[in-house]
C-alpha cells in the first residue's frame, strides 16, 4: 500500500480549464479515502488560496516570475508565452519540491513531464506518468508538433509505469511511441452519476427532436461531421434540430458550413456552456453525438448516458470499447451517423431502450474504481523501479 504520492499538476478546482482538473480532483479523493497522502503541485493562480476549497491532500502552489500566470495560458493557446509558463513552471517545481518522503511521483500528460523527469533523476522517486491525451490525438493526426511528441516520449521511456486512460491510447503509445506493452497500463476514468441523473427519470415521450453535440470545436472532436450528418437527417427529418454547444477555432468554419449546407436555421451555436448548465442540456436533447477522430476516452459520453440520453459516438473513442449500448460509427461515415440519428429521433421505444440501458452500464465507471487500479499502477512502479517486471498481460 502506498502511503503517500506526490501528484505533479496544472489545473485543480476551482480553478479549472477542462477535464483534467476534475479527473485530478476525483483521482485525489479516492486515493485519500484509501489512506494515501496526496501533496499536489500546481501553479499558484492570482487568487491563490487553493488549499483551502479541499482538506483531502496538501496543495503545493508553486509562485511563476516574470509576470507570467500560468492559468490562463490553459486554453490551448499554444503560442510563445504558454511555452514559456510551462517551462518555468516545470523548473520551479523542481526548486519547490518538498515531498521528499513520497514514494511515487505521479505526472499528467505532457505539460508536466520534465519536472517529473528531473525529480525521478535527483531523489530515486518512481515515475508514474498519465497520457490523457496526445498531441496525435489533440491534433486529430494533422500537422502534430513534434517538439511535443519528443516530450511525451521521452516522459513514457523515464517512466516506472505509463497510465493510458482506455486501450486505445494505448495502444497508440506502443504504436507511435514504441512504448512496450508491459509498461503501460489502461485505467478509465470514472463518473459521478448521481449528479447527471435527472430527477423521476427522462420523460421519452416528450417529442421533441433535438441533438446535442457537446465539446470543443476542434478537429479532434469531430464537429463538421456533426454537420455534415445535420444535413443528411435533416432531408429526412425536416423539423430536427441540432445543437452545437462548446467553444474553439472552428466556430467560424462551422457556421459557414451549415450556411454552404443551407441549414442555418437548424443549427444552434450556443458556445462555452457553464457546469451548473450542462445537466439542462443533457435534459433538454433526445440524443448526442460526438465523432471524434481520435478520442483517448470521452467522459462527455458518460455524462450523456447517465442523463439517460442514447449516445452515437464514432469508434475512435476510449470509453467506446468498453460500451455495449451506445451506437457506433467511423468518424468520417457521416451517412451511417444520420442514419442512427434518424433511427433514435423516429423511434421512441429505441431512445428508452438504448438510452436506460446506457444509464445503468455508465455506472461501472467509478472513481474509486480508477483510484484502486491507480493505485495497483503506483505499486507496480515502485517494483519496475527495484527491477521487478509486472504487468503480466498487458492490463
Amino acid at each position: 500500500m502506498i502511503k503517500r504520492v506526490a501528484m505533479i499538476g496544472w489545473e485543480f478546482p476551482p480553478f479549472i480549464s477542462g477535464g483534467l482538473g476534475v479527473h485530478c480532483l476525483m483521482l485525489t479523493r479516492e486515493l485519500s479515502r484509501s489512506g494515501a497522502g496526496v501533496d499536489f503541485y500546481m501553479p499558484r493562480m492570482d487568487e491563490g488560496g487553493v488549499g483551502s476549497h479541499h482538506s483531502h491532500l496538501k496543495i503545493i502552489e508553486v509562485p511563476a516570475s516574470g509576470g507570467i500566470n500560468p492559468y490562463p495560458l490553459t486554453k490551448k493557446n499554444y503560442d510563445s508565452n504558454f511555452f514559456a509558463a510551462v517551462e518555468e513552471y516545470n523548473a520551479r517545481v523542481v526548486e519547490s519540491f518538498e515531498s521528499f518522503d513520497a514514494e511515487v511521483v505521479h505526472c499528467h500528460d505532457w505539460i508536466t513531464v520534465k519536472a517529473g523527469i528531473e525529480i525521478n533523476r535527483r531523489y530515486g522517486i518512481p515515475l508514474v506518468l498519465t497520457i490523457h491525451s496526445t498531441e496525435y490525438d489533440r491534433s486529430a493526426f494533422f500537422m502534430p508538433q513534434d517538439w511535443i511528441i519528443d516530450v511525451e516520449r521521452e516522459g513514457m521511456n523515464t517512466a516506472d509505469a505509463v497510465i493510458a486512460v482506455s486501450n486505445w491510447t494505448k495502444n497508440m503509445l506502443m504504436d507511435k511511441y514504441g512504448i512496450p506493452s508491459v509498461k503501460i497500463y489502461a485505467v478509465y476514468n470514472g463518473i459521478d452519476v448521481s449528479a447527471f441523473a435527472r430527477v423521476g427519470g427522462r420523460d421519452y415521450e416528450q417529442g421533441g427532436k433535438r441533438v446535442l453535440f457537446l465539446a470543443q470545436l476542434t478537429r479532434q472532436k469531430g464537429p463538421r461531421y456533426f454537420i455534415t450528418a445535420a444535413k443528411k437527417v435533416l432531408d429526412e427529418v425536416g423539423d430536427a434540430e441540432f445543437v452545437v454547444a462548446g467553444k474553439g477555432e472552428m466556430l467560424g468554419e462551422l457556421i459557414e458550413l451549415s450556411l454552404e449546407l443551407g441549414i442555418p436555421h437548424r443549427i444552434r451555436f450556443v458556445g462555452f456552456v457553464p457546469d451548473d448548465e450542462i445537466m439542462d442540456l443533457y435534459n433538454d436533447s433526445e440524443v448526442y453525438v460526438l465523432p471524434s477522430v481520435s478520442e483517448p476516452f470521452g467522459i462527455s459520453i458518460l455524462e450523456a448516458m447517465a442523463s439517460g440520453l442514447p449516445v452515437v459516438v464514432s469508434d475512435s473513442t476510449g470509453v467506446g470499447e468498453a460500451l455495449k449500448n451506445a451506437l457506433k460509427v467511423p468518424y468520417w461515415d457521416t451517412d451511417e451517423m444520420a442514419n442512427k440519428i434518424i433511427a433514435l429521433l423516429k423511434s421512441r421505444e429505441l431512445r428508452e431502450c438504448i438510452g436506460n440501458s446506457g444509464k445503468t452500464e455508465c455506472r461501472k465507471f467509478t472513481w474509486a474504481k480508477c483510484a484502486n487500479e491507480t493505485m495497483r499502477v503506483y505499486e507496480s512502479a515502485v517494483q519496475a523501479a527495484n527491477g521487478i517486471v509486472g504487468n503480466e498481460g498487458g492490463g
